[in-house]
């Protein structure tokens, strides 16, 4: 269980853990939606590919983002939690700023860093009661990138163009790196 890698040594999640998550986050964000008129959601959890999602190392780069992030808004935030889970560290901010600035600020920070490929940042507001998130197509950014070849990132990922392993031992160098980078 993450024998083999140095940043990965957390235990390994089964797929039902990581969907339970999904529904878990869904209703975190439509509650915490539901409570507000006019915000933006900054949601925020980590992009591991595998059974192994965690690590101390992993863990604790990822809090010093979630320490960044809180510094970048500071003024602007209404609220905020961050979250230890089996799947992964996940946190929230909630901020009063338009979502397009904040999805914008947050794909910059995904791609000039490379610690920044491995966060999944979901930026999400209410429009006529409805949860809409803001996607990258919609400001003309780029598609996020694959971590191995730099492709498409989701091409990638549905096709499994890499092996596990391959992808594993990238994301372990990547948090290695993350050391030095935020």
């Amino acid at each position: 269980m993450g024998e083999h890698w140095v940043n990965l040594d957390g235990p390994q999640v089964s797929l039902r853990e990581v969907l339970q998550t999904r529904e878990w986050r869904a209703a975190q964000q439509a509650k915490i939606l539901t409570a507000t008129t006019a915000a933006t959601l900054i949601w925020s959890s980590t992009r591991i590919p595998g059974p192994i999602k965690t690590g101390s190392h992993l863990t604790a780069k990822y809090q010093a983002v979630a320490q960044g992030i809180m510094h970048q808004y500071e003024g602007a935030i209404l609220d905020m939690a961050s979250f230890h889970r089996r799947t992964g560290f996940e946190f929230y901010v909630l901020v009063n700023q338009p979502a397009e600035r904040v999805k914008h600020d947050l794909v910059l920070f995904e791609e000039q860093t490379r610690f920044g490929q491995l966060c999944d940042f979901d930026v999400l507001r209410r429009v006529d009661g409805q949860i809409m998130p803001v996607h990258r197509q919609q400001l003309g950014l780029p598609q996020r990138r694959c971590l191995i070849c730099d492709g498409n990132a989701k091409i990638c990922s549905r096709s499994r163009r890499h092996g596990l392993t391959v992808m594993q031992a990238v994301v372990d160098d990547i948090i290695a790196e993350g050391w030095r980078e935020v």
